[in-house]
């Protein structure tokens, strides 16, 4: 099988302009966003024989030039590297400049003064598609795409299913950068798994080191991954590393970053942007040599618009990004899987392993799963050991299935009960009978009750049912029939 080489994607950045204040300006813009191989030209001539000698990830170009016009310097660029994002930088706020630079190749447009606030997006988003470009033209090189270097390094994770080879080569492409990568996906996908096979095919020497930073504190944080030294608070009698020391030359892996408090988040882009970091109770920084890795399974995004989370932090760590599919978007994997789990569970539970009753697979096809692989492996094991003879006990399987179907329909039921007629008041009895109050009926009266049974205990059947003195199947028949 033909070898894949690795993609070299440059990161440095050519600014092409005139104006030596503007640039020294955009070039401490661009080393506070964390780009620091930035190079500058002052002539056109002389942006085109830089652009001749090295690769870039990305130029920046203004259109007014004193020697040769920037739509030529555009057209050039971009007839000799079509996946070189230009972004232009123009004076001229026109439409007109905009559609043409457009049609010559141009990836964005910015006008002076420069809305900072536009630019960091822009470039992150250029950079990202020049690398997938660059990584999908690697892939292809092989002969066959999605065709995969190192198989052995994802021996963990059982899969035969087509996004997960797409998700395993990019891994391929990425492994020997030494930038941050975001993993997300829901619970339960394998996130710390695509993390360690990260770690083994990037060739650092150092170790693997993972963390799960949810629920900490600002201190424990930085105790955790910092260290302290001697002194720092009471108990600390001795001094200690913290994790990333711990990882160095290796890398490090910090779960659930999406719940890190905003100064930890301070913290951590300062280890991202500068490489260094402080220990408790010492001012003398440190140098880190670890990658860092993250995982979510919450949108950072809607985070960051929200203000809840740093945007220079997420455009830190989504250098590379990894989304990892759900198990419902990969039911192919199904077989695999029980097998593998079965195998497992046997020989950890000592048991011979059993086999699978043919309507198992049928069965768990149709169900979703909200905990995806680790909730498949749970089910599995729980079904090994309170299997007694040769046949997989699926009972408790079928039992749990069901009792997560009724609890979803009765949330469903529950919010398609219809809104209670503001006129009805919940005490319906009439004061004073012929005083012209209209009297509910049966049916408004049930559904007033049932409802507010349900708000009374958060939508659980069974409390509600218990707050009515009926059986739960009873008010599960009343929630079919207020529905309709």
């Amino acid at each position: 099988m033909k070898s894949l080489e690795n993609p070299k994607i440059s990161s440095s950045i050519l600014l092409i302009d005139d104006d030596e204040l503007f640039v020294e300006y955009l070039k401490t813009l661009l080393e506070g966003f964390g780009y620091t191989h930035t190079d500058a030209a002052l002539t056109g001539k002389e942006g085109l024989l830089k652009a001749e000698q090295k690769e870039y990830g990305l130029i920046l170009l203004d259109l007014m030039l004193p020697d040769i016009s920037g739509f030529s310097i555009l057209e050039a660029l971009h007839k000799k590297d079509p996946d070189l994002p230009i972004v232009v930088i123009t004076a001229k706020d026109k439409v007109e400049t905009a559609v043409e630079c457009m049609k010559l190749g141009a990836f964005d447009f910015l006008t002076k003064p420069l809305q900072e606030a536009r630019l960091l997006p822009i470039l992150q988003h250029a950079l990202t598609i020049r690398t997938l470009r660059e990584t999908v033209i690697t892939l292809q090189s092989g002969g066959i795409l999605w065709r995969l270097r190192n198989p052995e390094a994802f021996r963990e994770i059982i899969t035969q299913s087509e996004l997960m080879r797409e998700v395993f080569s990019y891994v391929e492409a990425i492994a020997p950068s030494g930038k941050a990568v975001l993993i997300t996906g829901e619970s339960g996908t394998g996130k710390e798994l695509i993390a360690r096979t990260l770690h083994r095919l990037s060739g650092r020497k150092g170790r693997f080191i993972s963390v799960n930073i949810a629920g900490l504190d600002d201190t424990l944080f930085s105790d955790t991954l910092f260290g302290h030294v001697k002194g720092a608070y009471t108990g600390a009698n001795t001094d200690r590393n913290g994790l990333v020391q711990e990882a160095a030359e290796g890398t490090l892996f910090l779960d659930e970053i999406g719940d890190m408090e905003p100064s930890s988040q301070v913290k951590l882009l300062r280890l991202l942007q500068e490489g260094e970091y402080y220990r408790l109770g010492s001012d003398i920084p440190h140098q880190s040599t670890a990658r860092i890795l993250a995982a979510t399974n919450t949108d950072l995004y809607t985070k960051v618009r929200e203000g809840k989370f740093r945007a220079d932090l997420y455009y830190r760590l989504v250098a590379h990004r990894i989304e990892l599919p759900p198990l419902r978007d990969r039911k192919e994997d199904l077989p695999l899987l029980i097998e593998t789990f079965l195998d497992r569970a046997a020989k950890e539970l000592q048991k011979p392993k059993p086999s699978v009753p043919p309507e198992l697979l049928s069965i768990l096809s149709e169900y979703s799963f909200p905990g995806n692989i680790r909730e498949l492996q749970s089910l599995l094991y729980d079904a090994v050991s309170r299997t007694e003879g040769t046949l997989l006990n699926i009972k408790p399987i079928l039992s749990y299935l069901q009792s997560q179907s009724r609890s979803n329909k009765g949330e469903q039921e529950h919010k398609q009960l219809k809104p209670p007629d503001s006129s009805i008041p919940f005490s319906f009895l009439p004061s004073a009978p012929g005083s012209g109050e209209r009297i509910p009926t049966l049916k408004e009266v049930e559904e007033a009750l049932v409802r507010h049974a349900l708000t009374l205990t958060g939508g659980n059947q069974s409390a509600a049912a218990k707050l009515l003195g009926i059986s739960q199947s009873t008010l599960s028949r009343w929630i079919q029939r207020l529905a309709k």
